[in-house]
Order: structure tokens, then sequence, then C-alpha cells
């Protein structure tokens, strides 16, 4: 009768137990938590995405859940490089972040961005509003922190893979793990609880301003560093832009010797740059169509790469393709951009032929002394002149003076200059 009574009461006590004080076991799925993937070649996002990331966004109004935290927990990717960025979701502006290097892993974990792992390697991260007592903070069971502050109203967290693949190297959408699963926690208690609602974001609708410039007809092409925008910037990338019309019977070409980049993960710390890609968009829409990253570059340590950009309804296309696959076979570093103006982007409108350039860098040493990241931006609005008329510190605004031959400049030339075999390019 004993051992009958006490196994009753512990079923019954079980119950109790899963009906009043667990927490929800229900199992959502990640994938369910964070947007569709935000595909950097999706010709979707505006402000000129690079075309070798994906994103994934969370965003909950932080009014509805104000003694809520988050906890994220997973796995890191396989990627060169990922992050999570904080965003106020009403501005677009950055508020906060996480760069992979700087995650501690779990307990028993390491952390792939530091040091070469084969493991399957976890992670937990915390996002507190300003309301949480630090004390409570403190006993949170991880280091990695990220506090928003106490205006924001609606908060969008932002995971960005580049180049992401899976174990084996191949190209995976999520680099070769789940998406990291997102819990409530009370901020009283510390208790689990159900996560917030996700709802709708306004980074899908992201596009930059888009304005004609008279500097579009110049024949030079100087590159400018970009200011830190509003449109969702990724804070741990520095971009160099130029923008400019390309006509059909006209080439563009730009050369400079690209940021140096470490070879192992050993090399991360202290390296002068994670990754640097370029990248070329449509100033009608401001989305990238065509982009080359520095692994499929030809190109070369310590060396001057040239770049050249051509419209795919230039006449003479076949000429130029010829003149630049036969300098390849002679070892020169040039690489070929076919730009066709008359391409259809996803409004049904053709993208033209005035592009801007984007020369990405992201986690620019800001030691090195050709850093871009060393730069000063040059600020103005669409009805408050051009970026040239704004330089009025050239040695720090120009790239190719600020950081010499580590700083693209570029000119355009008739097609027909471009294929005389006497041709060469002119240099600043």
């Amino acid at each position: 009768m004993r051992s009958i009574l006490f196994t009753t009461l512990l079923f019954m006590s079980f119950i109790g137990c899963s009906d009043n004080d667990q927490p929800d076991e229900t199992i959502i799925d990640p994938k369910e938590q964070w947007s569709a993937t935000l595909r950097g070649d999706g010709e979707i996002l505006g402000a000129y995405p690079d075309l070798f990331s994906n994103y994934w966004e969370y965003t909950y109004n932080m009014n509805e859940y104000p003694d809520v935290a988050l906890r994220i927990e997973g796995q890191f990717p396989h990627a060169r490089y990922f992050s999570f960025s904080l965003y106020d979701d009403e501005t677009g502006s950055a508020i906060g972040g996480i760069n992979d290097h700087e995650i501690i892993p779990d307990e028993g974990s390491e952390n792939p961005f530091v040091s070469t792992s084969e493991k399957d390697n976890r992670f937990t991260i915390y996002v507190v509003p300003a309301s949480m007592d630090e004390t409570l903070i403190a006993k949170l069971p991880s280091e990695n922190i990220c506090r928003v502050n106490a205006d924001i109203k609606r908060l969008a967290i932002c995971i960005r893979h580049y180049l992401g693949t899976n174990a084996n190297g191949d190209k995976d959408e999520y680099g070769g793990v789940a998406l990291p699963a997102i819990k409530g926690i009370d901020i009283h208690s510390l208790k689990e609880i159900q996560a917030p609602e996700r709802t709708e974001s306004n980074i899908e609708k992201v596009t930059g301003q888009s304005f004609s410039q008279k500097s579009d007809e110049n024949r030079d092409v100087p590159f400018f560093l970009a200011p830190k925008g509003r449109y969702y910037p990724n804070n741990s990338t520095a971009y160099l832009y130029a923008r400019t019309h390309i006509h059909a019977d006209s080439v563009l070409i730009f050369s400079f010797i690209p940021v140096p980049l470490p070879r192992t993960v050993e090399e991360y710390e202290g390296a002068k740059a994670r990754y640097w890609s370029i990248c070329l968009g449509a100033t009608s829409n401001t989305r990238s169509y065509y982009s080359i990253y520095d692994k499929e570059a030809n190109a070369k340590e310590g060396e001057k790469a040239t770049f050249i950009i051509c419209l795919k309804q230039n006449s003479r296309l076949a000429e130029i393709q010829a003149k630049v696959e036969a300098q390849k076979q002679l070892g020169t570093h040039w690489n070929l951009f076919v730009w066709d103006s008359e391409k259809q982007d996803v409004d049904g409108k053709p993208i033209g032929d005035v592009i801007a350039i984007m020369y990405r860098n992201i986690l620019p040493d800001k030691d090195w002394e050709y850093s871009i990241s060393r730069m000063t931006p040059t600020e103005y609005k669409d009805d408050e002149g051009e970026p040239i008329d704004k330089v009025t510190d050239p040695d720090k605004q120009l790239a190719h003076k600020a950081l010499g031959d580590y700083g693209p400049y570029g000119f355009k030339y008739a097609a027909n200059d471009f294929l005389r075999d006497d041709f060469e390019e002119e240099t600043y």
C-alpha cells in the first residue's frame, strides 16, 4: 500500500509541476523566430549591401515587454565574419552589438574566430533593457551582455554572416548551423519566460537617397569615406565610395593596393582588416548588382589591383574583354565588371548607367597607417552641394591622398583609347 500511495502522490506531483511551475517546453524552430534570410545578393535590400552576406532580423516592441530580457543561444557559424547588431528600428541607427571574436563561448566550447577549432562550439548572449538591475545582470551566466538604452521603443537585432559555409567549406546560407534560439528572461526573477512576439521591422524597407550629381559627368572619379548612415549600418565596417555616369562608349578604370588580410584565424587579432570587397550598385535604387571579394579578385598582397567597368551595351565589349584576358595572361592584376544598364530591377525599371562603387573593409585596424577608417568622412546632403564641394581637408577626405597607393582613384577613358596598343593607365 505504501508503494502504491507513494507512486500515486509522485505522479500527482509531476502533474502539478508540469501544469503550474515549469516553463513552457513548447519547442519553437528558431527559423520561425527570425526573419526569412535577407540576402545580400537578393537585389531587394537598399543602401548597397554586400552580395556575399546574409542577414536575419528579430524586431519587437520593447514598450509591450518592459520586464523582459533576451537570451540568445546558438552555435558559432562557419563564416568569414559574423556579428549581432542592435538598432533603433524607428530610426535605423546602430545602438550596439557584438562581433564574432568578442563573443565569449559557453563553458566547454571555444571561439572559432579566435583559434582554429573543429568542435561544435556554442555561445550565449543576453540583451538587457536599461531598467534591469545591475546586480541581477551580474548573475546572468554569461559575460556577453548587450545593453539597450531606455529611449528605445522598437528594438531590431540583426545577425550578419559573410561567406557562410558548412563544415566542409561548401557555400551554405546559414553557415552550416541552425539559427540561434531566442528566449525571454524575467528581469526581476531571472526565470525563463516566453520570448516577445516578433513584429514587422523597417529593415526590409531600407533604401538610400537617390539623386543626380553634376560630378557624375566628370572624367576623374575620386573615392570618399562614407559617413555612418542611419540605414542599419554595420558599425564594424568602413566604406570608401565613388559614383559616376558610365557611357556606352567609355570605360572606367581605378587602381589601388587592397588591404592585406589574415591567412588564419589566429591572425584575426591585429589584422589590418578581416575582409574586403568591391560592390557596384545602381544609384537609381541603391541596390547592389555586381561584386567581387578579396579571394576571388585577381589581386596579390602588396601590389596594385586594377578594376575596369564598362557597359554591356558598349559596342566594343568583346574587344575589351579580350584585352583584359590577355593582360591577365601576362600576370597583371586586372578585374573586369560588365554592367548591364538595361537590366530591370524588382520594380521593373532599368537600373541605369549611373553607378555607385563601394570598397568595403570589415573590422579595419584604425592603428594601421593606411586604414580607411583613419579618413575623415565627407558629410553632405543632396540639397547642399556634392561631396567634391565639401572637401575641406583633402589629405584626410580623398582616399588617394590620405592612403597613397592603398587609396583608389579612377579615370574614364574612351573605349577606343583603352583598346590602343600603347594605352597606359593614368596616375593621379
